[in-house]
């Protein structure tokens, strides 16, 4: 046997080539020499395939260059293997080395076959071993061989989005498109070309769709599935497919379902409120996507780097010897982007004396070892590749600055971004971090600050959302913000940066944020600071499960140690406003008559046309007066076994007199109710008409000094109590119409003088309601610290429907609860503080017998919903004390918005806000 003969029988005799096809293939063993001439001898093209694992064409049309007129699997074998050369669409060598933890790994055809016959990973991002599993019985071990040689023409799928067989029959120039048993060609076509070009994988996952919504993807000119598989999920990034609107009931939330509904006035359809719920959340989701897919980006002045080699040279780094501020920017080769960064900071030094650190993770890259001789660039190069964590700790280390500037080398500062975040850490001594606005290339937002949930998951606010949208235009606290671009105090943090618990990487970030914050110090994003950052565009350097698994189980270490935390940090507090006018008083018995109470509007109301609701009827607590004790004592028991944290009493001063002030006099009087209450000054007229107008005025709101100076006192008075409610520390106080006031700044600090003076700090804030409805008005701007929304005002959606009117003269208003709901949830997000708020239903029918104003189509179930979305945009824009969030109302009956039990849902209004809390302190 010649040498050469010798060397390709040792080929053929690995463990790669299957000695059962081998066999099928030439008629003999493959100890026979005999059948190895024949083979040899039968031209290439015409040689059979020996391996499930290799796909000739494949690996000659994407090693053409090197293969030649060679036979693709010998030279595979020869050469190819040492050289990461995929064998197969569904072997990814880097991915698979990655995913089996050996990245580094000297390759060998035992090693691979030992990995793809024994599932000891996923091969590549397209197959997903356990998501093959779940859609047929298939062998304990060999599943991609099962696939490859039994599943793929059964029909099955790689993963949950690509389907070959759909694919075939979709695209009329797929190979063999539409053909049976040419799914594999389909498989190949996809994976090799048709990903690239953005065509759909399956039903549902629409490639071009990926890339419009997420242009850094374009950009980078990266397969669509093959990102979201590799990147996008770890992401949070949504899958991208047209779906129709749900048309059957799926279960509605466990709670909801297995409800008792109390008897009502007419039969109500389970079915039909699950719909409900259900439907809103498939045209919320569609009306958000429209949103992120309506965005007009504006890309950032990025620096782009196409010879790093020559680019360095121009680097001009300042000496300072004793630097107030470390740059320090991790890096493992990927010299074009940390060239890039390097280039940027020295284009726009900060006016502080600084140093850049530049901790190389022991990078291969020849260019990169050329940035030692950048002139005062710090290069700290590690011996070995010690992983990103470890990297960034030996680069603090050697940071000298006070303020320590963590900086991914993929990252640039725009503009003047480092001197904004500089000046708001400076500004503040309560700070222990600040972090900037973080886009994409493209100008899409990546980051407004992150929130953190109980269960040790995070998120980025408003990821994919519109950079200059006035919610992120506001510098505001948050529970962290990550690595890419974080300033610190570096006194603060200790000798070691990142807690090596988290190795190799992820939530670090966060732990560290979190460290700081219970030490007491805060972490702030700054609206005015911006940093671009590319985030992930490269398949190659995390595998996806991998990068998953280690992920899930750094979140576990973080839930692990910070849980009592986080789960304090994301608790909402639910305020029910509180409505006191239910017991006698002589105002009302002189213009109503004699005992008049909201009850005798409530009980008379009748409904107004086919399907209305109406009388609203109290259930468990009936006909209460508000005078007595036990009533309030049951009040406060039911919404605290529903979650409820207390109730915003309207409080009606006029000055020397006060109106419906029996209840708080009552409290006042026993201490011992669990009554948590804050006030709501409802500064308005009294009038005939229940609207606060001009019109038949039974008490007028003066606003004189002397009138103002009653009211403060009232305010500082309550706000003595125990029980009132606080916003870290401060006493929480609402007015409910602001403008009306002649100088609201004026009144904000005297009210502040006055809570001073009484050893008390006060956290006022105005109410959206009435004129003050869609102005946007900043609470900064009229002296007041937030502001609240008052839902349905300002955003109603009339009914589009016709209606049976029963009631003889009726010229009312109907509107569409869902529609109102999506309305609310559409609007804008505020460009100051602003606590979200929730209405359960509306119907001032009682009020307004012929002209009443209702909402069709208010369920529970839709509150459900409603409040849901609420808490995630409390989520988003709060942190701590202030996830307030409030409910309109708790026992408004005159006009239909009341979570107190009724007759026709029972509890079914508590027990919907009740779930939505537990749902989504876990989301």
């Amino acid at each position: 046997m010649n040498d050469d003969l010798r060397k390709i029988h040792q080929l053929v005799c690995s463990s790669f080539v299957d000695e059962g096809w081998y066999r099928a293939a030439v008629g003999a063993g493959r100890g026979d020499l005999g059948g190895l001439v024949r083979y040899l001898r039968l031209p290439v093209a015409r040689r059979p395939r020996l391996s499930p694992y290799f796909d000739a064409d494949f690996y000659r049309a994407t090693q053409r260059h090197v293969v030649g007129d060679a036979d693709p699997l010998l030279h595979f074998l020869a050469e190819g293997l040492a050289a990461w050369r995929d064998p197969h669409p569904l072997v990814d060598l880097h991915w698979l080395a990655s995913e089996a933890a050996a990245p580094g790994a000297a390759l060998s055809v035992d090693w691979l076959t030992a990995l793809l016959e024994g599932d000891a990973a996923d091969p590549s991002p397209y197959f997903d071993q356990a998501f093959y599993a779940t859609q047929a019985e298939v062998p304990a071990i060999g599943r991609l061989r099962h696939f490859l040689t039994e599943g793929m023409d059964a029909g099955l799928c790689p993963n949950p989005w690509l389907d070959p067989l759909w694919y075939g029959r979709a695209y009329d120039d797929v190979p063999g498109a539409g053909a049976a048993g040419t799914a594999y060609l389909a498989l190949r076509d996809f994976i090799v070309g048709g990903d690239a070009q953005g065509r759909r994988a399956g039903p549902g996952f629409d490639g071009a769709l990926y890339r419009r919504r997420y242009t850094d993807v374009a950009d980078a000119g990266v397969p669509p599935l093959r990102h979201f598989l590799a990147n996008g999920r770890a992401e949070g990034r949504q899958v991208p497919a047209d779906r129709p609107r749900p048309s059957a009931i799926g279960p509605a939330p466990a709670s909801i379902a297995e409800s008792p509904v109390a008897a009502g006035p007419w039969p109500l359809d389970p079915a039909a409120m699950q719909a409900a719920y259900r439907d809103l959340e498939a045209r919320y989701a569609d009306m958000r996507q429209a949103e992120k897919d309506a965005v007009v980006c504006v890309p950032p002045p990025m620096l782009a780097c196409a010879d790093p080699a020559a680019d360095m040279r121009s680097i001009r780094l300042p000496r300072h010897a004793r630097p107030v501020l470390s740059i320090l920017v991790p890096a493992f080769n990927e010299a074009d982007h940390t060239v890039a960064c390097l280039l940027a900071i020295a284009r726009t030094p900060p006016r502080v004396a600084f140093e850049v650190v530049l901790a190389d993770d022991c990078s291969t890259d020849p260019v990169m070892l050329g940035l030692a001789r950048v002139a005062n660039l710090v290069v700290l190069r590690q011996a070995e590749n010690v992983g990103f964590l470890r990297n960034c700790n030996a680069g603090f280390a050697r940071c000298r600055g006070r303020l320590v500037l963590l900086l991914n080398n993929d990252a640039q500062p725009v503009g003047e971004a480092i001197d904004a975040l500089v000046a708001a850490i400076d500004a503040d001594p309560g700070l222990g971090a600040v972090g900037p606005k973080i886009v994409y290339p493209s100008g899409r937002l990546q980051e407004a600050g992150c929130f953190l949930t109980p269960n040790g998951e995070s998120g980025m606010i408003g990821l994919f959302g519109d950079a200059a949208a006035p919610g992120f235009s506001y510098d505001r606290d948050v529970a962290y913000c990550s690595g890419a671009a974080l300033l610190l105090r570096r006194a603060l943090i200790g000798p070691v940066l990142f807690d090596e618990a988290y190795l190799p990487a992820y939530c670090e970030d966060a732990d560290l944020c979190l460290r700081l914050q219970a030490g007491g110090h805060r972490v702030r994003y700054i609206a005015g600071a911006t940093f671009a950052h590319h985030l992930s565009v490269s398949t190659n350097r995390d595998a996806g499960v991998r990068k998953l698994q280690g992920i899930a189980r750094n979140q576990h270490r973080l839930q692990s140690r910070w849980g009592e935390r986080l789960a304090e940090m994301d608790r909402v507090r639910p305020i029910a406003f509180h409505l006191p006018q239910f017991h006698p008083t002589p105002e009302n018995d002189l213009w109503w008559g004699a005992g008049f109470t909201e009850w005798h509007n409530v009980a008379r109301a009748r409904p107004s046309f086919a399907g209305h609701y109406q009388p609203h009827l109290p259930a468990d607590l009936g006909f209460y007066d508000l005078r007595l004790p036990d009533a309030l004592r049951a009040q406060a028991a039911l919404a605290e076994r529903y979650g409820i944290e207390g109730f915003c009493v309207y409080y009606y001063g006029f000055g020397a007199r006060r109106l419906l002030s029996a209840p708080l006099d009552v409290l006042h009087a026993n201490p011992d109710i669990a009554f948590r209450h804050c006030l709501c000054w409802a500064n308005e007229n009294w009038t005939k008409h229940w609207d606060g107008g001009e019109r038949e005025i039974l008490m007028e709101q003066r606003y004189d000094m002397a009138t103002l100076a009653g009211v403060v006192a009232d305010l500082v008075r309550h706000a003595c109590d125990p029980r009132y409610i606080r916003v870290d520390g401060a006493a929480l106080v609402l007015v409910y119409r602001p403008l009306q006031l002649p100088d609201a700044r004026a009144f904000a600090d005297m009210c502040r003088m006055a809570f001073d003076e009484a050893g008390q700090a006060m956290h006022l804030v105005y109410v959206e309601s009435m004129e003050a409805v869609g102005q946007g008005l900043s609470p900064a701007d009229i002296g007041f610290d937030a502001a609240v929304e008052f839902p349905p005002h300002g955003r109603a959606v009339a009914a589009g429907t016709a209606a049976q009117i029963t009631k003889p003269g009726w010229a009312g208003y109907r509107y569409d609860y869902a529609e109102t709901v999506l309305a609310f949830l559409a609007r804008p997000d505020a460009a100051y503080k602003r606590y979200p708020a929730a209405f359960p239903s509306w119907d001032n029918t009682p009020r307004q017998s012929l002209r009443g104003t209702s909402f069709d189509g208010a369920t529970p179930e839709a509150f459900r919903f409603y409040v849901e979305r609420k808490i995630d945009e409390a989520r988003r824009f709060l942190m701590g004390g202030e996830r307030l969030l409030f409910i309109n109302a708790w026992n408004e009956w005159a006009e239909g918005a009341h979570l107190e039990p009724d007759t026709a849902y029972g509890h079914r209004w508590l027990e919907a806000l009740r779930d939505a809390l537990a749902d989504r302190a876990w989301a």
